[in-house]
């Protein structure tokens, strides 16, 4: 932490004792006396009561024990059968892992205020953190099953996740929050209530700003976050209903690299997790020499700007008939950089190479020097019927030099060879996505409920992968415009998808039972282009079955009730099947992933006392997986040979337990989640066995809280969160690509790990702080112990089949954040 985080966390803690002192000397409110305790209340929506499925609710109280600017994905890591994790304490990109019930992120459904967020994926999806600030967050709905009838997702396989934001307040007002910590972090927000500006009209305007550097070396890194939220709400006599809200993001991230667990797996990695679990291997300084400086952190990053807007139209059109419809419209363009240490020639000469049809695509040679390749009078590389090297040189000095792919043509004398080349590679991506929701609802009588709506929407996306020649490689990694020579991608989706869905409700035996049953349909479309790469327009139509959608709930008594619930559910074909070269011919054969997700459970409240456990079973199948053609195939230039296949599937099932209590000024928080997850069919391809434990996802994970306070004004909390150990990779593989390796590689596991965490909260007196009300100082600590861990496992990242090594994230070392805020 920099002086002035020091500073100000020195001025905090002796706010807090401080402010202790002068609480304790009026005696206005003694430890473990209730009466004036702004008490924190145990409700029975905390643990879903009244869903007829498995759900938790991360309220308000929850998220302001967070440090402000925490990821919204980090906010779920309290829900039993949740794991979070990224190489940062407070966000992540590229390093972010999020799973539920032995399922991944890219199978879980995701909204904010109820608009589907679009995609989680890293390479040009949307994570909710760019679509929403944690300042304006008022709760999370977590549904570890399918979530809803009518959630409006592609990918919700195994669980959905809904952020709903706040309302503007009747009152004119607003908040600031400033945050300061270790590694540079830094956040400021800011908050503008207008109040009733006419009648039924409110409305707020919001800003932040926050950076935060990498942890590893010199701190070389950083992540960058600009956010504005506008809404607007409108309530008018008849009862409609209108809310409007329009966020803006950019965003800049030097995330970090994926590592080995040890180094006899993986002699080729940057750095492995056993020999120095401190680093990524990423370098912090400039040496002038490309083969070392493709590693340095700050040549690798992305950068996006987002636009989100929707509008929440509600209308009653009589008493018991309403209807909703909420059209939205995102925008997002960005880019993800690398820095390479030589220059991809294309063979012809030519920027931009469409396939003539009939034809190939124009292939590339890596030079590392200036000069080094022989060149026609037209451009076009000269090639060789034989691989030979000019006098002075050899094929390992050209790989040491970062040219593995040399020698595709004829070279000059090495004599005339001049300085040494490097590239930045910029992969550009460019969406726009719009859609529809909309509902029906109708109650007949006192105790039926009929929901009948539908979901729209229309996809145009562009991925580019453009190639632009550093000015002086010895210097630093500078380009201009105009030295991008070469365009290896030129991707273009267009998308639509539609959802039809039903649902009717029945609730008898005198309220003490709710049935509801419902049916889902959903159909996807989608063409692609890349004329670099192919010719001509590629496409594709699948479309689910009938999803049936069914749920019991029966209240033994008014604390005590039952559930269980069942459900089918679909996800539509990722981009990934088109993309890469074998696989462009194979998607025809491709179906779309399909799970059974069953919950069945207990639930109890009384007071501020709370239990409920619960058991599921998931049936995921249709596993689409990616078949390597070329394991040594050049990632920085285009796709290697891949094929995706349909094979086998997950069986997930499991036991999760939650207990939520209040003892007067100690509040206690608890979970257990018990997860088997493993791959239900033989994929010898893969290195899969039938029964092996899918990877990256624990056995046994465990979350603990106390909250303690013991006078007005302070609050303090300790909690703890135990995961088991991980599968990293699958049985035991032969070694077919390291030379010198062992003859098998084991299965890896990535280590168990305890991590436990802080805060601290105080509320100044009123009179201290002049205009301003409710202001606080809060101290949060991450990883207190200063834990050495893996924060998750890179599954998609592999280039290896089958997996010979485990690609994982560190996990991030103690970290400290004060935070001042009022209201005003």
């Amino acid at each position: 932490m920099g002086l002035g985080g020091w500073w100000l966390a020195g001025v905090s803690l002796w706010a807090l004792a401080a402010g202790a002192a002068h609480a304790a000397d009026g005696a206005a409110s003694p430890a473990g006396d209730d009466s004036g305790l702004d008490e924190i209340v145990i409700t029975a929506h905390k643990l879903g009561l009244g869903e007829t499925r498995a759900n938790s609710v991360v309220d308000e109280d929850a998220i302001k024990e967070q440090p402000p600017g925490l990821d919204p994905l980090k906010m779920i890591n309290r829900v039993p059968g949740v794991l979070v994790g990224s190489s940062d304490a407070m966000t992540g990109s590229f390093s972010m892992r999020l799973s539920m019930r032995g399922l991944n992120k890219e199978q879980i459904g995701i909204s904010v205020d109820g608009i589907p967020n679009g995609s989680t994926l890293s390479n040009g999806g949307t994570m909710p953190s760019r679509l929403l600030d944690g300042g304006n967050l008022e709760h999370i709905s977590v549904s570890q099953s399918a979530g809803e009838i009518g959630t409006p997702s592609n990918q919700a396989l195994g669980g959905f996740i809904d952020y709903q934001t706040r309302d503007p307040s009747d009152t004119a007002g607003g908040a600031v929050e400033l945050s300061a910590g270790d590694v540079g972090y830094r956040r400021a927000f800011a908050r503008l209530d207008t109040g009733e500006m006419a009648r039924g009209l409110t409305g707020y305007l919001s800003v932040s700003h926050e950076e935060l550097n990498t942890w590893p070396g010199a701190q070389s890194g950083q992540s960058r976050r600009d956010h504005a939220d506008l809404k607007l709400v409108k309530e008018f006599d008849s009862g409609v209903k209108v809310k409007a809200s329009l966020s803006y993001n950019n965003l800049a991230d030097n995330d970090y690299d994926a590592v080995a667990l040890r180094a006899v797996t993986a002699p080729y990695y940057k750095a492995n997790f056993e020999s120095n679990p401190n680093t990524d291997g990423l370098t912090d300084t400039w040496t002038g020499n490309p083969s070392i400086d493709q590693n340095n952190r700050g040549t690798r990053g992305i950068d996006s700007r987002e636009y989100f807007t929707h509008v929440d139209v509600y209308v009653p059109v009589t008493d018991n008939i309403s209807f909703t419809v909420k059209p939205y419209y995102h925008h997002e363009e960005g880019a993800g950089w690398f820095y390479v240490p030589y220059v991809q020639l294309p063979a012809n000469g030519q920027l931009y190479s469409a396939v003539p049809q009939g034809g190939s695509v124009t292939g590339t040679v890596q030079e590392c020097y200036a000069n080094q390749y022989a060149h026609s009078a037209s451009g076009a590389l000269i090639p060789l019927a034989a691989v030979t090297y000019p006098t002075g040189t050899s094929a390992a000095a050209l790989k040491a030099a970062g040219c593995p792919a040399a020698a595709k043509y004829q070279m000059n004398p090495t004599s005339q060879w001049g300085d040494r080349e490097a590239s930045r590679r910029k992969g550009g991506y460019e969406m726009n996505r719009e859609g529809m929701l909309s509902e029906a609802k109708g109650s007949i009588g006192d105790n039926q409920e009929v929901r009948v709506g539908m979901w729209f929407e229309h996809i145009d996306r562009s991925k580019t992968r453009d190639w632009y020649k550093v000015t002086d490689a010895a210097q630093s990694d500078v380009y201009s415009d105009s030295g991008l020579y070469s365009i290896t991608q030129d991707r273009h989706y267009a998308s639509d998808t539609h959802m039809y869905y039903g649902q009717y409700k029945l609730r008898f035996l005198d309220d003490k039972a709710e049935l509801s049953a419902g049916l889902t349909y959903q159909d996807f479309d989608e063409t692609y282009r890349s004329p670099v790469e192919f010719y001509g327009t590629r496409g594709l139509s699948v479309h689910s079955d009938i999803l049936p959608k069914a749920g019991l709930l029966y209240h033994l008594t008014d604390n005590l009730e039952l559930f269980a619930s069942g459900s089918q559910n679909f996800s539509a074909l990722p981009d990934t099947v088109f993309e890469g070269t074998a696989a462009i011919d194979s998607k025809k054969g491709i179906q779309p992933e399909t799970s059974n997700n069953y919950d069945i459970g207990a639930r109890w409240a009384l007071g501020n006392f709370g239990f409920s456990v619960q058991g599921y079973w998931i049936d995921y199948n249709n596993r689409i997986s990616i078949q390597y053609g070329n394991p040594d195939g050049d990632i920085f230039s285009r796709d290697a040979t891949t094929t995706f296949l349909n094979q086998g599937g997950i069986t997930s099932r499991g036991v999760e337990v939650t207990a939520t209590a209040q003892f007067g000024a100690v509040d206690l928080y608890g979970n257990y989640a018990f997860n088997d997850a493993f791959y239900k069919v033989a994929t010898p391809a893969e290195g899969i066995a039938a029964g092996d434990p899918v990877l990256g996802q624990p056995r046994h994970s465990l979350y603990g809280e106390v909250g303690w306070r013991p006078l007005d004004p302070l609050r303090l909390m300790v909690n703890a969160r135990y995961v088991g150990r991980q599968a990293g990779t699958y049985g035991a593989v032969q070694n077919t690509v390291v030379t010198g390796g062992p003859a098998y590689y084991p299965r890896e596991y990535m280590p168990a790990y305890t991590l436990v965490g802080l805060s601290a909260t105080y509320r100044l007196p009123d009179d201290w702080v002049g205009p301003l009300h409710d202001t606080e100082i809060a101290v949060n600590v991450d990883n207190l112990l200063n834990e050495h861990y893996l924060s998750g496992i890179g599954m998609e990242l592999t280039t290896t089949n089958p997996l010979s090594s485990g690609r994982y994230f560190l996990g991030s070392p103690r970290t400290f954040v004060v935070t001042l805020r009022a209201k005003y």
